[in-house]
């Protein structure tokens, strides 16, 4: 014998609750929310940052020292590769010119505490096969970044320029 058991709605309870106890829960879901934001920029910008940092190296040290109708030297270095002579390449008057690695010996870099060995220098030479003139020499470090991408770094903020005079 089956039994018909007649369930009875659940008693509907209203509770009524403050503005006071409103507003305190609002207030606490609104600082929770800002709060979650906040941390997700945090994060954003610390991984934004770190892939920046892992592929624009601003250890990067450098400069062009000389440059006239004849050559373009200069040092190049990286703190995180010490003992490696960079790749540099020139370019001038926005050109790609030659490219060649930069390990001549350097020891005034050496003296200036920049590096602790001197094989950092290079030095462009070229045949005066420029027109004469206004020129500008920029100087590039080829570096690897992840998988088989290079990117070039500038080691001076403005190409130097120089005249040529035959």
């Amino acid at each position: 014998m089956a039994l018909n058991v007649k369930r009875l709605p659940a008693p509907v309870v209203e509770v009524e609750v403050s503005p006071r106890v409103e507003s305190r829960m609002a207030t606490r879901l609104l600082r929770s929310v800002l709060t979650k934001s906040v941390l997700e920029i945090i994060f954003v910008c610390v991984v934004a940052s770190f892939a920046g940092f892992s592929n624009f190296n601003p250890l990067l040290r450098g400069a062009i020292d000389t440059a006239d109708q004849t050559r373009v030297t200069g040092w190049a270095y990286d703190p995180h590769a010490a003992d490696d002579a960079l790749e540099v390449q020139l370019f001038i008057d926005g050109r790609f010119a030659a490219s060649q690695r930069a390990g001549q010996p350097r020891p005034d870099v050496v003296q200036a505490k920049v590096a602790a060995s001197p094989n950092h220098g290079f030095t462009f030479a070229f045949e005066p096969h420029l027109v004469p003139g206004k020129h500008t020499a920029q100087v590039y470090v080829l570096r690897r970044t992840a998988g088989m991408h290079k990117m070039l770094l500038s080691l001076s903020k403005r190409p130097v320029t120089f005249y040529v005079n035959h």
